[in-house]
């Protein structure tokens, strides 16, 4: 089952000159509020980015940076904040019939190039991908007090903590 991604800009590798190109990408205005709700954020109000592509027959060397504003959920207290991002980031990637060739698999190591085959890459999909990884993973806005200690009242007796209780007292 094949997906349709939120944010899509086609790059045919085959048509790139050697020394490669640079792509400013922003999405509209329905492409970004399709990658918020992918992403779990309320809204994203500014996305964008560069890349620059250098591609060889062996390999394909993708850097470039990501800013956005957007609005997220605080993890603590549910209420909504801002949140900026600004990150850059390096990827390489090897060609299948390379990677063959140099003996590298296709596996989850981290130091090691992730496989491409065919002559289209996808830069919009590769941006909401490290917009993604650049957004705080648990997004907590300044003096939140955390709903559990606002409503739970305290050390509260559950039937569990009741028997346990009485366990170690009988011994």
């Amino acid at each position: 089952m094949s997906v349709e991604p939120e944010f899509s800009v086609i790059v045919n590798l085959s048509s790139l000159p050697k020394a490669g190109k640079t792509f400013s990408l922003a999405p509209s205005e329905s492409e970004r509020a399709a990658v918020a709700a992918r992403l779990g954020s309320p809204r994203i109000d500014v996305f964008e980015g560069e890349v620059h592509i250098k591609a060889t027959a062996q390999r394909i060397d993708v850097s470039g940076c990501v800013r956005a504003q957007m609005l997220r959920e605080c993890v603590a207290s549910l209420e909504e904040m801002d949140e900026t991002v600004d990150d850059r980031f390096d990827l390489e990637f090897v060609r299948v019939d390379s990677a063959k060739d140099h003996g590298i698999v296709e596996d989850d190591a981290v130091d090691e190039p992730e496989p491409h085959s065919g002559d289209a890459l996808d830069i919009g999909e590769i941006l909401v991908q490290q917009l993604s990884l650049a957004m705080n993973p648990f997004p907590r806005k300044e003096g939140a007090e955390s709903l559990a200690r606002s409503y739970g009242g305290g050390a509260s007796v559950t039937p569990f903590s009741a028997a346990l209780r009485d366990a170690l007292k009988s011994k």
